[in-house]
C-alpha cells in the first residue's frame, strides 16, 4: 500500500466521523465508488476506533499506519539505526513503532522507538515525539521507563529506552479484576512514578493501562509520555533549567490523550495540571478492583458525556468486598473539579501507604488471635484504621483550603 493510499483512507476516515452513523453508509458507497478494498480498509477503521475508544485524539493518518506496521518491519530487520542493529518489531502505536534492537557499542538488548519517515515531515507529531524523548529523559526513577539515547538516522527520528520484560497492565485486565492486596501494590508504584514526574513539571496526559507495565518482578513502570505536559517550574539549586521552563505549544492544548481515561477538564480542552493525572489514575484504579471501568458508552460521546455527568458506579457488590477507605481514596480521584481531588500526588501516595500500612496490621490480628493477646493486636488495628480515615479527612482539609491556595500560587508563578 503507497502513502497516498493510506492519506486518502486517513482523510475518509476522519470525514465518516464527521457524520451520524446512519448517513456513513451512504456516505461511503459514494466515496469509495467501485473500490471495494478501500471501503473494507476504511470500514476496519471506524470499527477499531469505536472498540478502543483511544482514536479519538489521534489523525487518522496514525490509525492508517498502524495497518503498515508489520509489512514495514519486514524491510527494516537487520538494519542500523546508528550502532543499534534492529531485531525484531515489538509493537505500533499512533507515535511510532518499537522494535528490539541490539547495542553494539554496549553489548546489550534495548528498545528503539522510531518515528515513521511518513511523519518526520509533520512538525506537530515530530515536535510531540521530541517532547516525549526530553520528557522522560529527564526522570531517573524505578517506576519510569529509562530513556538512555535520542537520535536520528537517515532522516528517522528514534529514542532508544530500556527493554522490558514482562506485560502491559491492560493484559492483566483482560482477566478481569486484580486481587486487592495488589491492586494496592500497582497503585502505590504508579502514584511514585507520578509524583516523580510532577515535582520535574511533567504531566503525563494519556494515563491508562496500555501506558503502564508491570515486569516479571513485579514493578510497574509509566511509559509513553508522547503527550506529555512541561510546566514551567522553579529549577533546583545548581540544575539546569530549560527542560523545565519550556512553555507548552498552543497546538498540543485541543482535546488529547484517550477518552475512557480522560479527566473531565481534559474533555472540555481546558488547561490540565497534575490533577488531570489524578483522574486517571482513579478510572485505572476502579478498573483494577472492578474488572471494568467506571464510566461507559456506546460511542466516543456518550462516554465523554459519562464522565462529565456521572458518578462511579459503587464498588461493593457482586462477590466484591472494598475496603471504605479505598473505595473514599478512589471517589476522591474522581471527583469531576480538579480542587477537589487530592493536592499531590505525593498526598495520594501517602493516603495509600496509610491504608496499605493498616492491612497488614489486619493480617498480622488475625494471624495472632490465638497467642492471649489478640485484644491488643485488635486494638492497635483499629487505631491504624481510624489513621487512614484521619488522613483522608486531613488531607481533604488540606487540599480545600491551603493546598489550593498553594497549588494556585505554584501554577500562577
Amino acid at each position: 500500500m503507497t502513502p497516498e493510499r493510506y492519506q486518502r483512507m486517513g482523510r475518509l476516515f476522519d470525514e465518516a466521523l464527521e457524520r451520524a452513523p446512519k448517513e456513513r453508509v451512504a456516505f461511503l458507497d459514494q466515496a469509495c465508488d467501485n473500490d471495494a478494498q478501500l471501503r473494507v480498509e476504511v470500514e476496519k477503521l471506524l470499527a477499531n476506533h469505536i472498540q478502543s475508544e483511544g482514536f479519538l485524539s489521534r489523525p487518522a493518518i496514525d490509525v492508517a499506519a498502524l495497518l503498515l506496521a508489520e509489512n514495514r518491519a519486514v524491510a527494516f530487520l537487520g538494519k542500523h539505526l546508528s550502532h543499534y542493529r534492529i531485531l525484531s518489531l515489538l509493537g505500533a502505536g499512533g507515535m511510532g513503532e518499537v522494535y528490539r534492537a541490539r547495542d553494539e557499542r554496549l553489548g546489550r538488548d534495548v528498545a528503539i522507538k522510531v518515528l515513521p519517515a511518513s511523519f518526520a515531515d509533520d512538525e506537530d507529531r515530530l515536535k510531540r515525539f521530541e517532547q516525549e524523548a526530553r520528557a522522560t529523559s529527564s526522570l531517573n526513577h524505578p517506576n519510569i521507563l529509562t530513556v538512555y539515547d535520542i537520535g536520528t538516522h537517515e532522516g528517522l527520528p528514534f529514542i532508544v529506552e530500556e527493554l522490558l520484560e514482562g506485560e502491559e497492565l491492560r493484559e492483566a485486565l483482560n482477566d478481569g479484576a486484580i486481587p486487592h492486596r495488589k491492586a494496592i501494590e500497582y497503585a502505590q508504584q504508579i502514584v511514585a512514578g507520578l509524583s516523580a514526574a510532577h515535582e520535574r513539571g511533567i504531566v503525563h496526559r494519556d494515563l491508562k493501562p496500555e501506558n503502564l507495565f508491570i515486569t516479571k518482578d513485579e514493578r510497574v513502570k509509566i511509559l509513553d509520555f508522547g503527550l506529555a505536559k512541561l510546566k514551567p517550574v522553579k529549577p533546583a539549586p545548581g540544575a539546569g533549567s530549560e527542560l523545565a521552563m519550556q512553555k507548552e505549544d498552543a497546538n498540543l492544548s485541543a482535546v488529547i490523550g484517550t477518552v475512557g481515561y480522560m479527566s473531565p477538564e481534559q474533555i472540555r480542552g481546558k488547561d490540565t495540571d497534575h490533577r488531570s493525572d489524578i483522574f486517571s489514575f482513579g478510572v485505572i484504579l476502579y478498573e483494577m478492583l472492578a474488572g471494568q471501568r467506571p464510566f461507559a458508552g456506546d460511542s466516543a460521546v456518550e462516554l465523554m458525556n459519562a464522565i462529565l455527568k456521572d458518578d462511579a458506579p459503587e464498588l461493593n457488590g457482586n462477590g466484591k468486598k472494598i475496603s471504605t477507605a479505598l473505595e473514599k481514596i478512589m471517589r476522591r480521584c474522581l471527583e469531576k473539579k480538579p480542587e477537589h481531588r487530592f493536592h499531590s500526588a505525593h498526598d495520594l501516595g501517602f493516603a495509600l501507604e496509610a491504608l496499605s500500612g493498616s492491612s497488614s496490621s489486619n493480617e498480622s490480628v488475625a494471624g495472632l488471635s490465638n497467642t492471649g493477646s489478640h485484644l491488643l493486636w485488635g486494638a492497635a488495628g483499629l487505631a491504624l484504621g481510624g489513621l487512614v480515615v484521619a488522613t483522608l479527612f486531613w488531607l481533604e482539609g488540606r487540599s480545600t483550603s491551603a493546598g489550593v491556595s498553594r497549588h494556585n500560587a505554584a501554577t500562577d508563578a
